[in-house]
């Protein structure tokens, strides 16, 4: 077994220290974008006890009048995605549309959409707990 040379150990100190002071730097004045070297907020800060956990939600209703939750796996569109951009579909709801495209794309079958919507579904609680009280306000409509 050979030995860590000193310039080795003195190279793994130092960046040691480095890696140290980052992290807590990070972890007392930074922001997600100093990552790996600071918490990501959005798991770092709890919900308000008094206050709804707010979840989006994409439906589509069809030519029967069926509503359809829709996903990745029907539409091709992750929840994510639609949170990334809520904004844009607020603003211009006929952005839906590529949703709807992509529905019809992967489900040829199946009646077309007529409809779809952005909905975000509060769960409302009280210290801390849920109520079972659950409200849906629709964000963005478009339909065809």
């Amino acid at each position: 077994m050979e030995r860590l040379s000193t310039r080795g150990r003195v190279t793994r100190v130092a960046v040691t220290l480095v890696v140290v002071v980052l992290t807590f730097a990070g972890t007392l004045v930074g922001n997600d974008f100093w990552f790996p070297f600071a918490p990501f907020q959005m798991f770092a800060i709890a919900d308000k006890p008094n206050e709804p956990v707010l979840v989006l939600r994409t439906d589509g209703v069809d030519t029967t009048g069926k509503r359809i939750v829709l996903d990745e796996r029907n539409a091709g569109v992750r929840r994510a995605e639609i949170e990334a951009q809520i904004d844009r579909f607020k603003a211009d709801p006929s952005l839906l549309r590529s949703v709807q495209d992509a529905y019809a794309a992967r489900n040829p079958g199946k009646p077309p959409l007529v409809e779809v919507d952005i909905v975000e579904v509060q769960h409302h609680l009280r210290n801390a707990q849920p109520t079972g009280v659950i409200t849906e306000v629709v964000l963005a409509r478009w339909k065809s």
